[in-house]
């Protein structure tokens, strides 16, 4: 029995030391030190107007004004420390291109999360906000699924026969530098969208995606719930699709669900687990400023 207990106890220790405290998601990136990164994300929907100049045939094209809304939803992000490019792809997309084969890519959002591209005209959207090792990347991916269109003539219909090129799989080289111990904002453009439809009555999107990293601050939009308060401060945290932001609120007008136009809301209303939508200032901290707070 004895002998038993020690062979149970050696099994034990072993588990432990294979298993370890948890292991992080890429273990292959060289980890200089700590750093925080925010993901904003942008488009310009004058874009699809211009398209009308490149389609080969221009009626198909879905212009801006007959667009009510256009979501997709955000399954993936991802840096990547390798800087080759695979052969035969374009900038913005590709097709095979679904991560870095040698491992050395670093996931920062993985779940799924609803972007309206529409309502990103003229604000960028808070994401997310992730702790990565500070170092240097050469490549950002964007995995997106499920696209939905709604038209101005009939805004209650929803359209899902949309198929979306490069089966969703978007990428951008670029050098971006994260310095250890400081806040970057990377802003995610979709910078050239064509919106085709189809003889058979089904939609092709074609997206580009842009990367851009912000040297001050940012009119922004956050949707999320409310983690905690600080009224002393006049400050909370806010939980996005990962991780949390800091909103300074003193000053923003508190829009309640009924109202419109007038702003009926106090603090008091900004309670622990209430979904809100913030309007504000981002600074290079990650730090939101807001303007307006509406309680969804």
């Amino acid at each position: 029995m004895l002998k038993l207990r020690r062979i149970a106890a050696y099994l034990l220790v072993l588990g432990l030391a294979v298993a370890g405290p948890g292991c992080p998601r890429n273990n292959n990136i060289d980890k200089e030190g700590d750093a925080k990164v925010t993901i904003l994300f942008h488009s310009s929907m004058n874009s699809l107007a211009s398209a009308l100049m490149k389609a080969v045939n221009p009626k198909a094209v879905v212009a801006a004004s007959e667009i009510y809304s256009l979501t997709v939803t955000v399954t993936q992000i991802s840096l990547d420390q390798s800087g080759d490019d695979e052969d035969g792809e374009e900038e913005g997309e590709g097709e095979d291109d679904k991560g870095d084969d040698n491992g050395n890519s670093l996931v920062i959002f993985d779940g799924s999360q609803d972007v309206d591209l529409l309502a990103l005209e003229g604000l960028s959207q808070v994401f997310s906000t992730s702790d990565i090792p500070a170092g240097t990347y050469h490549k950002i991916r964007l995995a997106i699924e499920n696209p939905r269109l709604r038209l101005v003539d009939e805004p209650e219909t929803e359209i899902t026969n949309i198929k979306t090129t490069a089966n969703g799989h978007l990428f951008v080289s670029e050098t971006i530098e994260i310095p250890d111990g400081e806040n970057t904002l990377i802003e995610l453009s979709f910078a050239d969208l064509h919106l085709v439809r189809n003889g058979n009555g089904r939609y092709v999107l074609t997206p580009q995606l842009s990367v851009d990293i912000a040297t001050s601050s940012a009119d922004v939009v956050a949707s999320g719930t409310i983690a905690s308060v600080d009224v002393d401060n006049d400050e909370m945290d806010v939980t996005l699709a990962e991780g949390d932001s800091l909103v300074l609120y003193a000053g923003a007008a508190i829009f309640l669900p009924a109202d419109t136009d007038t702003p009926t809301g106090i603090e008091a209303d900004l309670v622990v687990g209430t979904s809100v939508e913030i309007t504000g200032t981002i600074d290079l901290d990650g730090v939101i400023t807001a303007s307006e707070i509406r309680v969804l």
